[in-house]
């Protein structure tokens, strides 16, 4: 057996894999965005749904009123 000097040995690299940062990225974005988008749906509604069930609290009179409980400043 003799050794060729002459040729080198191949070497072929794997494929480098695509990134997948944008992907990832806008899927991230998406979902923070749905997110948002629906809690503030949630708190609207909890909101409204809340000034529309309180009652109208009374008026007081300045005559039943404790001048000494008020405090003067």
């Amino acid at each position: 057996m003799s050794a060729n000097s002459n040729t080198a040995p191949t070497i072929t690299a794997a494929p480098l894999p695509e990134p997948v940062f944008g992907r990832a990225a806008v899927a991230v974005l998406g979902s923070m965005i749905l997110l948002i988008v629906a809690l503030t749906g949630v708190l609207v509604q909890t909101t409204l749904a809340d000034s529309m069930a309180a009652t109208e609290v009374p008026a007081i009179e300045a005559s039943d009123v404790d001048s000494e409980s008020v405090a003067q400043r």
